[in-house]
C-alpha cells in the first residue's frame, strides 16, 4: 500500500475505508466527501459504503475489519462500546482524539472565537455552535467585522473551519482580482484571479462553469454563428439585441407571425426564399413559387493534375481532354434545356398546337398564291408537327 493519499497526495496518517477494504484515501478526504459533498461511495471502486471505519495508517499493519456487522445497527453520537461514532459522517473511530478533531472540523462554529478560547486555555470548554450558516455570518460581522465569501462558501467543497475570512476591502479585492492579503501570492492562490462576472447583470459567479451556465440560461447566443464558427461564443443580453443581429448578419423572416414565434432566421438567401414560398406563398403565382423552390446549382469543371500535365506537355492529348470537358458541359446544358422545355410544354401545350396549325395554314396559302415562281429543283420546306414531343420540326423534301 502506498504511503500517500490517492486523492490529496498528502502523507497517510489516518485512513478511512468501508466494507470494500480500500485503504488508499486519508480520513480527511473521506470525511469531506461524505459530510460536504454527500458522496458515500468509495474513491477507488465506487461501491457505496453506508458506514466507514477510521483508524491509524500503519501500512500492512493497519487495523482491518472484514465484517462490518460488528458495529451497532442504530448507533448514537459519541462512544459506542469500543468505538466512537460520528453521526454527521456515519463513521466509527477507534481513537478518541481523532474523533474529536473530525467532529470539530464538521462543527459550524466561529473560528475566531475558537482561537481566542484556545489561547486562553479554555479549549476544554464547550465551544459555541451555530444552527445555520446565516447565524454564523451575522456573528462574524457584528462581533468581529469579518465576512465570508458567499461564492466560495457555495462553490468550494471544504469544511466551514477552512473557509477564509475577509474584511470588506479584502473581500472586494478577492472578488475582483483575487489579489488580497488573505488569498496569498499567485502560487498560493493556484491561478485564482477573482470571480468571473457577467457583463450584462454585473453579478459575479464562482467559476467559469457557473458563468457559462448563467449565460446559456439567462442570455442569448446566435445558433447560426455557432454552426459557422464552432468554439466562438458571442452573447446578447436580450432577444431584441439578438434579433437585430439576425437582421444585420443573416436572413430574418419579417412576417408578423414569424417575428412572434422568434428565431425564424436562415443562413442563406435561398433558404429564406423557400421558407417564404412554403409558409407565405399564398399570394404568389405558381411560376414564382416554383422559381423560389428551385435549388441553385452551379458546376465547375476542374482538371486533375495529370490532365493539366498532359495539357501542357502533350500536344495530341490536350485536345482529347478539351473535347471531354466540352461534351460534359454540353450534356449538362442539354439536361437543363430539356427540363425547361418540358416545364414549358406542360403549362402551354394547347397554345403551341394552335400556333403550329396557324403557321401550317399560312404556308399552304403562300404555296397556292398565283404569280409566284418556284424552282422545282430546289427543295421545298414543309412543316410537320410531332404529336409525341410537341416540337416543331423542319424537314427538307425534294
Amino acid at each position: 500500500m502506498d504511503d500517500s493519499c490517492a486523492v490529496c497526495a498528502e502523507t497517510l496518517q489516518w485512513v478511512a475505508y468501508g466494507p470494500c477494504g480500500h485503504r488508499e484515501v486519508c480520513s480527511t478526504c473521506i470525511i469531506r466527501l461524505r459530510f460536504i459533498c454527500g458522496d458515500s461511495h468509495c474513491c477507488i471502486c465506487k461501491s457505496e459504503s453506508r458506514i466507514v471505519f477510521v483508524t491509524k495508517a500503519l501500512g500492512n499493519y493497519t487495523r482491518m475489519i472484514n465484517d462490518f456487522s460488528v458495529f451497532p445497527a442504530d448507533p448514537m453520537e459519541g462512544q459506542v462500546g469500543l468505538y466512537w461514532y460520528h453521526e454527521g459522517t456515519q463513521a466509527f473511530f477507534d481513537d478518541p482524539d481523532h474523533y474529536k478533531m473530525i467532529k470539530a472540523m464538521c462543527r459550524l462554529s466561529c473560528g475566531v472565537c475558537d482561537k481566542i478560547n484556545d489561547l486562553r486555555s479554555e479549549g476544554s470548554k464547550r465551544k459555541g455552535e451555530f444552527k445555520n450558516v446565516e447565524l454564523l455570518k451575522n456573528h462574524l460581522f457584528h462581533r468581529h467585522g469579518l465576512f465570508m465569501c458567499s461564492l466560495c462558501l457555495g462553490g468550494r467543497k471544504i469544511f466551514f473551519c477552512e473557509q477564509k475570512l475577509y474584511t470588506k476591502a479584502q473581500l472586494d479585492r478577492h472578488t475582483e482580482t483575487g489579489d488580497s492579503e488573505v488569498d496569498g501570492s499567485d502560487t498560493e492562490r493556484g491561478g485564482f484571479n477573482g470571480h468571473p462576472m457577467c457583463d450584462f447583470c454585473k453579478i459575479p459567479f464562482y467559476g467559469d462553469n457557473e458563468l457559462c451556465m448563467h449565460m446559456s440560461t439567462d442570455h442569448y447566443t446566435c445558433h447560426i454563428c455557432q454552426r459557422q464558427h464552432p468554439g466562438q461564443y458571442e452573447h446578447y443580453n436580450k432577444y431584441d439585441d439578438l434579433e437585430n443581429h439576425f437582421f444585420q448578419a443573416h436572413f430574418l423572416c419579417k412576417d408578423e407571425d414569424c417575428l412572434t414565434k422568434k428565431f425564424v432566421v436562415f443562413a442563406t438567401e435561398s433558404e429564406i426564399k423557400r421558407h417564404n414560398a412554403k409558409e407565405h406563398g399564398g399570394n404568389m403565382s405558381r411560376s414564382r413559387r416554383n422559381i423560389a423552390l428551385q435549388i441553385p446549382v452551379s458546376f465547375r469543371l476542374r482538371r486533375s493534375n495529370e490532365q493539366e500535365l498532359h495539357g501542357r506537355h502533350g500536344r495530341g492529348h490536350g485536345s482529347r481532354f478539351d473535347a471531354a470537358d466540352n461534351q460534359l458541359s454540353l450534356a449538362l446544358q442539354a439536361s437543363l434545356d430539356t427540363a425547361t422545355v418540358e416545364r414549358c410544354h406542360n403549362t402551354s401545350s394547347s397554345t403551341q398546337e394552335v400556333f403550329i396549325r396557324q403557321e401550317t395554314n399560312e404556308l399552304e396559302t403562300i404555296e397556292k398564291t398565283p404569280g409566284m415562281n418556284y424552282n422545282k429543283n430546289q427543295p421545298s420546306l414543309h412543316f410537320r408537327w410531332l404529336k409525341v414531343t410537341g416540337d416543331l420540326e423542319m424537314v427538307q423534301k425534294d
